[in-house]
């Protein structure tokens, strides 16, 4: 596989550990039982892939066949009226450029109001839109979703730049059809491979100046193509393989009783609960392994896999078993979202969007959020502005969410946010995620369930920044916090995490450490623990709460800074060595401080 260069970490974390050699972790992680040996099974830790620049269609020069769209030839308005005719024409116009055989489409500038259900639809190859400083309107309307623009499976090699899409938040019905009406999306990336969007403002939706997908389909018929098979508790028995592909007995895996025919699934598939929150409800562990076979069964090769991730299909494979690091499937899901009693996980092949280059945009007062990003891999989002952007919850700039663990390999760099609702960034799951050089000025959330993400020369000028993590796996260096709020948070839910535990059991979970980072004017710090290496602090306080349990600061340099033992709370493991300065520890909890054994 090209696509990853896969570290592999025998047994948990065990490596990380060492490597870190400290031997704290929150009462909540971890027993004294428990270091490194069992930390949850198996690791595979991707590095994170960036998509790749310039994309194919990046150079304008390149494309020389001109198609410009013939207004009066297609029954298309470009004075804001006669939106039926106007999308119908549109749509047939992009068809036709497409038949020619046409790599740039010019739009002639002007007003096209687009209908309502009838969205412009990006299928092209190899081909440049130009939207040539148009605006695209939706006709006002009420209803609870619509489209703008939709780039749909069967793009690739395309670039839409150059324009402006607006949406009917301040004329739109709200009250006809009841319901929230947060779904109305300037341009929704439904799938497609190798996308460049540049110079695109997208404003005033009812919901999103854009949103991502993770199936790749607009039909529910469309959706189940790409569902391959669905897997339930009684496919499984148990017993392990051997490297070779010949059943064995383990009492501690189990496998598929008969194999799946691969011939449908296109060169590719992903496994895992495809649905609900997605998450580990019954395969609990990240990792698993495929066993390929020929057309006769012949053993062909064996794989570890991740979860969520795709799998290219070896040559000259047709069939395979799988068979997971765990004793047996709980009939109760370990979290929500997920059913109970039916199937237990799925094959798939989704087309999500992917190698996507998102540059130079505005996405600016948006009624929920500038980019609801929901699903795609191997994105680049640079040098975008979100701007006033809420009016409905969640109402930020922009929200990594309902994609869940299908979010993978993103970097989202040098990108400006300014007066959004709640805050600029909220990211709720997904691994390999790369955030860097951004410039913040309201609240940054990371929640405790993404995983392997990186945090690093960013600014932060207000609000509230919460790094959470339930793996630990993560890493952050490098930002300057600037009159705002800090947490560092172990998320002790133990849920969603793709780490493997037996009844009872409590996984080892390294706490999250900050390298090289500047604070100033941090009036208050709070969280599980401080574990700060090589930082520059002035005028921060630190406040030891009711669930602080570690202040680690080593080769910092301190001024004008302060620890705040609060009352109430559990011992507090203190190391404050290396570096410069003083802090003035102070509080009615003074007594929960334990010095770190030498």
């Amino acid at each position: 596989m090209n696509l990853l260069k896969i570290v592999v970490i025998i047994l948990g974390l065990a490596t990380m550990l060492r490597a870190e050699t400290f031997d704290w972790m929150p009462a909540e992680a971890a027993g004294d039982q428990l270091r490194g040996d069992e930390a949850g099974g198996e690791q595979i830790i991707p590095e994170i892939t960036l998509t790749a620049t310039p994309k194919p269609t990046a150079d304008l020069t390149k494309f020389k066949h001109v198609y410009k769209i013939d207004l009066k030839k297609f029954g298309i308005r470009n004075n804001a009226t006669a939106p039926v005719e106007t999308a119908t024409g549109i749509n047939r116009a992009l068809q036709e450029a497409k038949a020619v055989g046409a790599d740039r489409i010019v739009f002639p500038q002007g007003t096209y109001l687009i209908c309502e259900t009838n969205p412009v639809v990006i299928d092209h190859k190899n081909t440049v839109i130009d939207l040539n400083g148009a605006t695209l309107q939706i006709n006002s309307n009420g209803l609870m979703r619509y489209s703008v623009v939709e780039i749909v499976d069967g793009a690739e090699n395309v670039r839409l730049t150059n324009g402006k899409l607006k949406g009917d938040r301040d004329v739109h019905d709200y009250t006809t059809v009841k319901g929230t009406h947060e779904w109305g999306t300037g341009i929704r990336f439904i799938s497609g491979r190798n996308v460049e969007v540049d110079h695109v403002t997208a404003s005033n939706m009812t919901g999103d100046g854009a949103s991502t997908g993770v199936s790749g389909t607009r039909t529910r018929p469309e959706l189940l193509a790409r569902i391959k098979y669905s897997m339930y508790a009684k496919d499984l028995e148990s017993g392990a393989f051997t490297e070779q592909g010949t059943k064995i007995a383990n009492a501690e895996k189990i496998r598929t009783i008969k194999p799946y025919d691969l011939t449908t699934c296109e060169g590719q598939f992903e496994f895992g609960y495809m649905a609900g929150y997605m998450g580990y409800p019954f395969i609990k562990g990240r990792v698993y392994q495929a066993y390929f076979f020929d057309a006769e069964m012949n053993f062909v090769s064996r794989q570890k896999c991740l979860q969520y991730r795709k799998v290219t299909i070896p040559v000259g494979a047709k069939w395979m078993h799988l068979e997971f690091n765990q004793p047996a499937v709980s009939a109760e899901p370990a979290h929500a979202g997920a059913t109970k009693g039916e199937w237990i996980a799925r094959i798939t092949n989704f087309r999500p969007p992917t190698d996507v280059h998102f540059h130079h945009n505005i996405l600016a007062q948006n009624r929920r959020l500038g980019l609801a990003y929901c699903g795609g891999q191997r994105w680049l989002i640079e040098e975008n502005r979100f701007d006033e952007n809420g009016g409905t919850n969640p109402a930020y700039g922009v929200d990594f969410e309902d994609g869940a663990e299908a979010m993978q390999d993103v970097v989202f760099r040098r990108n400006k946010f300014r007066g959004n609702r709640n805050g600029d960034l909220v990211v709720c799951a997904g691994s390999e995620l790369i955030f860097e050089d951004n410039e913040f000025e309201k609240s940054v959330v990371l929640w405790g369930r993404p995983h392997n993400y990186v945090f690093r020369n960013n600014r932060f000028t207000g609000g509230k920044v919460i790094y959470m993590t339930r793996t630990g796996i993560a890493r952050i260096h490098d930002n300057r916090y600037e009159n705002c709020k800090l947490a560092i948070v172990f998320d002790t839910k133990a849920v969603a995490d793709g780490l493997l535990r037996k009844p009872g059991q409590t996984v080892s979970t390294p706490p999250l450490k900050l390298e090289n980072e500047t604070m100033l004017n941090v009036d208050e710090i709070t969280g599980t623990y401080f574990n700060f290496s090589n930082c520059t602090i002035r005028a921060a306080q630190f406040i030891a709460g009711k669930d602080t349990r570690m202040i680690h600061l080593v080769n910092c340099r301190l001024s004008e800074s302060s620890i705040l033992y609060e009352a109430e709370g559990p011992e507090v493991s203190v190391k404050i060595e290396g570096g410069s300065g003083q802090l003035n520890e102070t509080g009615p909890g003074l007594k929960r401080k334990k010095p770190v054994q030498p």
